[in-house]
């Protein structure tokens, strides 16, 4: 984590990612070998860009950047990749945690912030 402000956009970008994550789960097992529309691929997209510049070296898929929408993933695609985001966010959020006293807070360039970060494993994705 490079600043304060990195910390508040991962704790949306995670929730984005974990919302995705359930919703495409969810179209998997309806229909895994179905493409995904564009329309949700640029959204999922852009939470992946984003995600990629904070979390840089914990990224999961050393030469995934996001979804080509080009040839348009399977649900089953996306699922398995972003499932792989999700360890990736939980491993990165447990490495950037600091604790005092028993207390999780966040660390900014390995130094302990003022910023409760609470356990990791409280925002470890969780399938519907």
């Amino acid at each position: 984590m490079d600043t304060k402000d990195d910390i508040e956009l991962f704790k949306k970008l995670e929730q984005q990612l974990h919302s995705f994550l359930g919703e495409m789960s969810d179209l998997s097992h309806k229909k895994p070998n179905d493409p995904v529309n564009k329309f949700k691929l640029k959204f999922l997209n852009t939470t992946l860009v984003s995600i990629n510049k904070i979390i840089k070296d914990y990224r999961p898929l050393e030469d995934f950047e996001q979804f080509d929408v080009d040839s348009l993933p399977t649900n089953s695609d996306v699922v398995l990749v972003l499932s792989q985001y999700a360890g990736a966010t939980l491993r990165f959020r447990t490495d950037n945690t600091v604790y005092e006293h028993g207390i999780g807070y966040w660390a900014v360039r390995g130094k302990k912030t003022d910023l409760r970060a609470g356990d990791p494993r409280d925002h470890k994705y969780h399938p519907r």
